[in-house]
């Protein structure tokens, strides 16, 4: 009786590791909307920058494909899609040129925004086509980011951008409906919250055997892990993108300066499930690696309770990864996608 109750004590605990990362991120980014609703803040906005040369979006296109930068180049990108994007229909008579050099006098805000067009059968970024002629072209800008949902007053101001724009080119526009948009969006912002899931595997490390971080970084290379400029060790697939980090426990990031000579107690592993292809098999990648970390250095895989993690409790946590994954793609969002990506960024 006692070893069930041990086990259902150390399930019930490590639900707690799947949830406290996300909920403390969520409840810093909640206060953050409130300045976001009506304007977002101001970033660097490669669009902006040099109007004669053709810009390469750094963030992901939903289910596009990123082409080089250049006249010659196709900028694929995929169809409007109204049920996760709110649109404005620009129509009149353009280039790609026209459109950033109109973007540029209009000062129009473009983070997170796209341009989509048909050209010889495909959907493409029209911003990246040069002196291609257009007939119309959709403005589209998500619903839902981490940053939490789009306001109805947002849409409204986007949409009034978009006119403004316009006029620069001539152009007219037929804006989306901004009531159907705010109710998706609302929609799509609690659906998000259910979903968007950080697993975390701690090691720890006893006093004594500390490993200093030069020691600790030097091994995680073996592994094929990487210290970022963002003071936390990345591992990445093919494409660059994150398969999990690893991050100090106590918050504070890697730095080179200190690697030598200051000693690492705790490191906590995560996995941001719907940015992976695979949660599963990543979650077992990464436990993997916790537990040869912890062999090497001499500590332990532990959850936030400071209970042991086994192969019980990760057969239950892979249970929950693949519940993720089929809820997502109900709603025609596939983990690991360019669309998930966009949306949980």
């Amino acid at each position: 009786m006692m070893s069930e109750l041990r086990i259902v004590a150390g399930v019930s605990a490590l639900a707690l590791v799947v949830g406290v990362v996300l909920w403390t991120r969520w409840q810093e980014q909640r206060q953050q909307r409130l300045a976001r609703n009506l304007i977002p803040t101001s970033v660097h906005d490669p669009l902006l920058d040099e109007v004669s040369e053709v810009a390469v979006r750094e963030e992901p296109k939903l289910g596009g494909i990123s082409a080089a930068a250049g006249q010659s180049s196709i900028g694929l990108t995929h169809a409007p899609d109204l049920r996760f994007e709110y649109g404005v229909v620009m129509r009149g008579n353009f280039t790609g040129n026209d459109v950033r050099q109109a973007i540029h006098q209009s000062r129009l805000m473009t983070q997170g925004l796209r341009w989509a067009c048909q050209h010889q059968g495909q959907w493409v970024d029209v911003t990246a086509q040069g002196d291609v002629n257009f007939e119309q072209c959709h403005a589209l800008l998500p619903l839902v980011s981490r940053a939490g949902r789009i306001s109805e007053a947002r849409l409204t101001l986007f949409a009034d951008e978009i006119r403004a724009l316009a006029s620069h080119l001539g152009a007219t526009i037929e804006p989306g409906d901004v009531g159907q948009a705010t109710e998706r969006a609302q929609e799509l912002d609690r659906f998000c919250e259910q979903v968007d899931i950080i697993v975390g595997v701690n090691v720890h490390f006893t006093p004594i055997k500390s490993p200093l971080g030069s020691r600790l970084l030097n091994y995680l290379i073996q592994e094929g892990m990487a210290l970022g400029e963002d003071g936390v060790c990345h591992a990445r697939a093919a494409d660059g993108e994150d398969r999990f980090t690893l991050v100090r426990q106590d918050g504070a990031p890697f730095l080179p300066l200190n690697l030598d000579h200051e000693p690492i107690n705790a490191v906590t592993l995560l996995l941001e499930v719907v940015r992976v292809s695979d949660p599963v098999t990543v979650f077992r990648e990464m436990f993997a690696v916790a537990e040869r970390l912890a062999l090497v250095l001499e500590g332990e895989v532990v959850d936030d309770q400071g209970e042991r993690l086994g192969v019980r409790q990760c057969t239950a946590i892979e249970k929950q990864l693949a519940q993720v994954v089929g809820t997502l793609e109900v709603q025609g969002i596939s983990s690991g996608s360019a669309l998930a990506r966009r949306f949980f960024s």
